[in-house]
């Protein structure tokens, strides 16, 4: 008996899996083997033209997904970014964290909307968002998400629309168990503030071996300046040195063998405790958590360690369509003061997508993933505006080649755009001149919220506004800590242009006599880079994930205001 194509389609599956059945190009099959995954060397060369930043990958998703021969997935927390619909997606062991714990945690990035046929990112339509989920996780990773843990950084600058529409999503369509939130601000500063700690540790490290040393070298002076030691009396104290230690041992061995039975007894009583210890600690994890429970004293501890309650700066996040600029006061975000600039990294692509076009006979493939790797290895910004006018007419005359494909000898050459790409963040005339390209309005066709007049500013400016809407007391201290995050913010020369231009319009202003400008980033730049995912990371190793969770009973129950209680009122910072 022929059976229908209709009827081999499981009953069990959501409705959002029955509408994307046949609208995906590669829908899943009923049963879905591991085996059937590509190799790694296929997979990122299959993905090598899709992803500009999979060189920070340690492993691809078939690698990853293989983990589960020694690890269930079940056992590890999902950690899912949306940045624009740029997903980046990685593992966080439940039960031993340092399995995958380097600071520089496995991760891969997928932009399912380009796959799925979308010209420009997909804001705020979570139809299409919807789509992009379905597709990443059960095409291209193959992960169920019944059942899963997921934790998001997701800013309470958005809606309480955006978080019930992500809750229906997750809860609703993929029957996820359980959904975490957390400032992405926070997020960031947990991994900035570890960085200074371990700064400030190798330098504490440093000068008590230069004091040693120092000691070493003066004893050395001083006994240059007595006598000559006589060496019969050394081995006289040599000696007499060796019989205490041996008097010491022997004592030592006596006293031991009369405590080996006391010890066995300790270790019996010891045991017993920790076993009832352990099955309390299990009762309790049986709970329902509502959020109800105060925070535990050891993850209190480490924001302490981290000097947490001491950390005031303002975080200027580079993502990938928009710049967010939020100050953190005393270790809480404070999302309220925090201003959106829409420019970002897509924009500076852009420029350079569309210098492409105008020289085609040059360029060997012309396409957005290319303008990205054009971007990574190609483009610097200037000191100030006089020497991006400069550099740009000598880019023009002898424009600089660089590989568009490591498997293949391909070559892009890029001109003007590696020096002037990036200053629609400091000069008004080119960000006015860029502002009326098609490129720019159609980036942001989907954005509902979306306010031209919010990029009719410069970065610094937008930086100058952010400080002035804190409170007075705490200006000077933003305008020394401003620190950078985001991928284009490891432009070279972006830091030290930023700076300089905060500087030249704080003197313009006559701000504050004595005010000190300081831009500040991290010199781990992969860290910099993927600040919000590896803080994210950072926080699910030192905090309680069940303890912020939100789960589907509960959401079910009380329906969206449970989000309103568990994100947006404290439990979404610490």
């Amino acid at each position: 008996m022929s059976v229908n194509k209709k009827d081999e389609i499981p009953t069990l599956y959501s409705p959002i899996e029955k509408n994307l059945y046949g609208k995906l190009n590669n829908p899943i099959e009923p049963y879905i083997y591991l085996e059937n995954s590509l190799p790694s060397s296929e997979k990122k060369k299959k993905l090598n033209r899709r992803i500009s930043f999979s060189s920070f990958s340690n492993t691809t998703c078939s690698d990853i997904l293989k983990l589960n021969n020694y690890l269930d997935v079940k056992n590890n927390i999902l950690l899912l970014s949306l940045n624009n619909y740029s997903f980046k997606v990685g593992l966080v062991n439940k039960y031993d964290y340092t399995l995958q714990s380097l600071r520089l945690p496995q991760m891969e990035i997928i932009e399912t909307w380009r796959e799925l046929g979308y010209m420009y990112p997909p804001y705020k339509n979570y139809d299409i968002l919807e789509e992009c989920i379905y597709h990443c996780f059960s095409n291209i990773y193959k992960m169920d998400l019944k059942d899963q843990d997921l934790f998001i950084p997701l800013s309470s600058k958005n809606n309480m629309k955006d978080f019930s529409a992500i809750g229906d999503i997750l809860f609703n369509s993929f029957q996820v168990k359980n959904l975490a939130f957390k400032e992405p601000s926070f997020v960031s500063s947990l991994i900035i503030l570890e960085e200074l700690k371990k700064q400030k540790s190798g330098i504490q490290i440093y000068r008590e071996e230069t004091n040693k040393e120092c000691e070493f070298i003066c004893y050395n002076d001083n006994s240059n300046n007595h006598d000559v030691y006589d060496e019969n009396q050394y081995d006289q104290l040599f000696n007499k040195d060796n019989i205490d230690n041996e008097e010491e041992a022997s004592q030592i061995e006596n006293s031991s063998c009369n405590l080996d039975s006391a010890e066995n007894q300790n270790n019996k009583k010891l045991k017993q405790m920790s076993n009832e210890q352990n099955k309390k600690n299990g009762q309790k994890d049986d709970i329902k958590n509502n959020g109800k429970e105060k925070h535990p004293n050891e993850s209190l501890i480490k924001l302490r360690e981290l000097d947490i309650f001491n950390f005031t700066s303002l975080l200027v996040n580079i993502g990938s369509t928009k710049t967010t600029c939020t100050p953190i006061i005393n270790g809480i975000p404070l999302p309220d003061l925090t201003s959106i600039y829409y420019i970002g990294g897509y924009d500076i692509d852009n420029q350079i997508y569309d210098e492409m076009k105008k020289n085609e006979m040059h360029q060997k493939e012309i396409s957005m993933n290319i303008a990205k790797i054009a971007k990574e290895k190609r483009v610097f910004t200037p000191q100030n505006k006089d020497e991006s006018e400069y550099l740009s007419i000598l880019y023009n005359k002898n424009p600089k080649t660089y590989f568009i494909n490591s498997y293949e000898l391909y070559f892009n050459k890029i001109f003007a755009s590696a020096v002037n790409s990036t200053e629609i963040f400091f000069s008004q005339y080119y960000l006015d001149n860029y502002l009326k390209t098609d490129s720019y309005n159609n980036l942001h066709k989907y954005d509902i919220n979306f306010n031209p007049i919010l990029t009719q500013t410069t970065l610094p400016l937008a930086i100058y506004n952010t400080i002035q809407k804190c409170p007075i007391d705490f200006r000077k201290e933003l305008f020394n800590n401003i620190y950078l995050t985001g991928g284009s913010s490891i432009i070279p020369g972006f830091r030290q242009r930023l700076e300089n231009e905060l500087y030249e319009f704080i003197n313009s202003k006559e701000f504050y006599n004595k005010t000190v400008i300081n831009v500040h980033a991290l010199k781990r730049k992969l860290l910099q880079k993927y600040s919000i995912y590896v803080g994210s990371h950072y926080f699910l190793e030192f905090f309680d994930y069940y303890k912020y969770n939100i789960s589907k009973q509960d959401y079910e129950e009380y329906g969206e205001s449970i989000l309103e209680k568990l994100s947006l009122q404290g439990k979404l910072l610490y």
